[in-house]
């Protein structure tokens, strides 16, 4: 009988445990074993767990770098967040809580949108006026500039006036409107013109170099003897002997190049340092200085070259990003989802910044990847788009610029 009696206590002291268990006050307490332990004030853990039911076990103070905020069961505390480059400390991580940033002067976050990268502060227009400045949550809010009041007779009716008046301010709203127009379009396509004449002009630019490369390279071959018209080689064996029209026009076709230019240079006479490096009578002439061609960032089939930063690689990178600007616009949204920036930064960057863009997608761009940003990755993205072009030109410009340099 009392054998039965003990195995029944256990059972009930057992399911009550369980229930215990089952409602231990949220945030106040936490489970262990078949028992409840009360939770560790703010700013320490748990070291110890506790040993019966609605005790504390043994707390420990937080360690620097981390922090907890609230009462808690947890077994260590958590690490304290870094501040983005973008920003600034406005309160150092103590043991109860973590560390609290805000965007640098000159910039703001809006706190309902996820603050990827602080955006700058917007400068009001030249018929407006500041109403309130900008702060590091909200943006310079503008407002229309007051127009002085105007004075006028009022011993006259108005309704004597209302014709003149309808007839002089309809014409110059509907002229208002108009320029006003014009100016939403002007800035909306100013960019892309912009960056449309920039491609253009680079690419001439880049086609007359080639040329005039080509040409110095015909004019160097033409210099040596393997090289040089039938004419000249007959001429100095034979001294005044003549030479046929048929071996003169053969010696001048074998020396013509494929291109328009190289071509022209060919058939020029021949520079009189020339006649004067084979006439024995002549001291020889002086040598020539070789001449420097810019080394490309990758040939027309071969793979391109590694860039590497001159300036460090956080201002090197930072510094190449206004070289963006003249990638076509059209392929801008496939470019910057490639390198892995989300449609909502995207979006946000069109409506709010359409000016700076590319620069601030690449910004966003650079604080998600972090020590991994490289501008070789953007490079290799932009030849997976069949963007070569683009990408031989910005590679160029960052090394010519002292940003980078071939590795």
């Amino acid at each position: 009988m009392g054998h039965g009696a003990a195995e029944l206590g256990f059972a009930g002291d057992f399911q009550n445990r369980t229930a215990r268990q089952m409602s231990c006050v949220e945030n106040q307490e936490y489970p262990h074993n078949s028992f409840c332990c009360k939770n560790c004030e703010a700013g320490t853990y748990v070291k110890e767990k506790c040993s019966r039911d609605q005790e504390k076990g043994i707390c420990a103070p937080c360690e620097k770098g981390t922090y907890a905020e609230h009462p808690t069961g947890m077994e260590q505390c958590l690490q304290c967040s870094q501040c983005h480059r973008d920003q600034i400390v406005v309160a150092e991580c103590i043991s109860t809580s973590n560390t609290k940033c805000e965007c640098k002067p000159g910039t703001f976050c809006l706190p309902d949108e996820p603050c990827e990268v602080c955006k700058k502060c917007s400068k009001c227009k030249a018929d407006e006026e500041e109403e309130s400045h900008c702060t590091a949550t909200s943006n310079t809010k503008c407002k229309k500039r007051n127009s002085p009041p105007t004075e006028g007779p009022t011993d006259k009716p108005l309704a004597s006036n209302n014709t003149n008046t309808i007839a002089i301010v309809v014409p110059i709203l509907f002229l208002l409107i108009f320029i006003l127009l014009g100016i939403i379009l002007y800035k909306r396509y100013q960019r892309q013109l912009s960056s449309m004449l920039k491609i253009l002009f680079h690419y001439l630019s880049e086609e007359e170099q080639e040329n005039t490369h080509n040409a110095g390279l015909e004019r160097k071959e033409g210099q040596r003897p393997e090289s040089r018209p039938l004419l000249t080689q007959e001429t100095q064996e034979t001294g005044t002997k003549s030479i046929p029209v048929e071996d003169e026009d053969r010696g001048l076709g074998d020396s013509l190049p494929n291109t328009t230019s190289s071509s022209q240079t060919s058939l020029s006479p021949l520079p009189p340092a020339v006649y004067n490096e084979e006439s024995p009578q002549s001291s020889p002439p002086a040598p020539r200085q070789p001449e420097m061609v810019t080394e490309p960032w990758a040939g027309d089939d071969g793979p391109h070259r590694r860039l590497v930063p001159v300036l460090g690689e956080e201002e090197s990178l930072s510094k190449s990003f206004d070289l963006f600007d003249s990638l076509d616009v059209r392929y801008h949204n496939k470019f910057f989802r490639s390198i892995g920036v989300s449609d909502n930064a995207i979006k946000v960057a069109e409506t709010q910044q359409p000016m700076d863009k590319v620069y601030d997608l690449l910004r966003v761009w650079m604080q998600k990847e972090g020590l991994r940003a490289n501008i070789n990755t953007l490079l290799q993205a932009l030849l997976d788009l069949d963007q070569r072009y683009s990408a031989e030109h910005i590679a160029s410009k960052a090394v010519e610029r002292g940003y980078y340099k071939y590795e």
